[in-house]
């Protein structure tokens, strides 16, 4: 079993994610993110009519990742025995959203454009999609770990 104090510090950081705040910040950012990534990667399937069985199970699974990635970017930025600055989403938090967005976002391209890709029928469109796809676990991490950092200040001042 592990010490006392990091199993205590295990238990802060849970309470801290399980927070009203953050974990409405988290299914928020589900539903506007969740909804604007169904759009870019489906959205021309929605609206020339070939809805298939598998589309509509991507865009009900689609809300879970920034839901995750926004509870991993706060989960990532809550050190509960650091001060209120120390936790100030900075370049450490810049570095730690890069390689999230690089590892979840090579995954929505592998699972959302992978068969145009290994098909060779790379468009404009499927381009601007890879381009744009890592961007946005970029921002919900970050925006997970601002989240977080409120939440620990809020909690620090009561």
């Amino acid at each position: 079993m592990p010490p006392l104090s990091i199993r205590s510090s295990l238990r802060l950081c849970l309470a801290l994610l399980c927070t009203r705040q953050v974990l409405g910040k988290a299914l928020l950012t589900a539903v506007l993110v969740g909804s604007l990534l169904v759009f870019l990667h489906e959205g021309d399937i929605i609206f020339a009519g070939q809805m298939t069985g598998r589309v509509v199970l991507k865009m009900l699974l689609t809300p879970l990742i920034p839901f995750c990635v926004t509870m991993l970017g706060a989960l990532l930025n809550s050190n509960t025995s650091a001060g209120v600055e120390a936790l100030r989403p900075g370049w450490k938090t810049v570095r730690r959203s890069l390689m999230i967005a690089a590892i979840v976002g090579g995954a929505i391209i592998a699972l959302n454009q992978g068969d145009v890709l290994l098909a060779g029928a790379v468009t404009p469109r499927v381009v601007v999609k890879m381009v744009v796809t890592p961007c946005v676990p970029f921002c919900v991490s970050f925006y997970g770990a601002y989240v977080m950092y409120r939440s620990v200040a809020a909690t620090r001042q009561e």
